[in-house]
């Protein structure tokens, strides 16, 4: 009886887990596309789901969310960009998880993506980091209060299409 109630037990909290649904080499990755790219990559695993749309400083801005459960859905913020004064644009992409550790955990990924960092810091809300490479701005922020994390990851140079 005892084994039949541990395995429910186990079931349960196996039901429970959920892992993290992006590495940080994937959101550096989505950094070099367009809209387009950008949703058909991330929907096409059918983890995550477009949002909404909304226009922002003449772009297009995309929200999507993984398909979990409501309380451990992280976004994705794609489209945000500015033009360059050769007129090529550089984008940013956007990272949101009320999930501290994941934030973290993608963190731990900085070395071997290649960045360094560049700056360390907190402010009243949040605990600042930034990394830099030839290529890409990084800023993570975590909530102090360890409500939520945001990464931002922008380009610094525009690559050649």
């Amino acid at each position: 009886m005892k084994k039949y109630l541990l395995i429910v037990l186990f079931y349960l909290y196996c039901n429970q887990l959920q892992a993290q649904s992006i590495s940080l080499l994937n959101l550096i990755n989505l950094a070099n596309l367009n809209n387009t790219q950008i949703g058909s990559t991330l929907t096409s695993n059918k983890v995550w789901a477009m949002q909404y749309g909304e226009e922002l400083d003449g772009f297009v801005v995309e929200h999507y969310q993984t398909t979990a459960q409501p309380v451990k859905k992280e976004t994705i913020i794609g489209g945000v960009g500015f033009k360059t004064a050769t007129g090529s644009v550089l984008h940013t992409v956007s990272y949101v998880s009320p999930n501290v550790q994941y934030v973290i955990n993608l963190v731990a990924e900085t070395k071997k993506a290649g960045l360094n960092m560049f700056f360390q810091g907190s402010d009243a809300r949040d605990n600042i980091y930034i990394y830099e490479s030839f290529l890409y701005h990084v800023v993570i922020r975590l909530a102090i209060n360890n409500s939520k994390g945001v990464i931002d990851i922008t380009q610094k140079h525009a690559l050649v299409q």
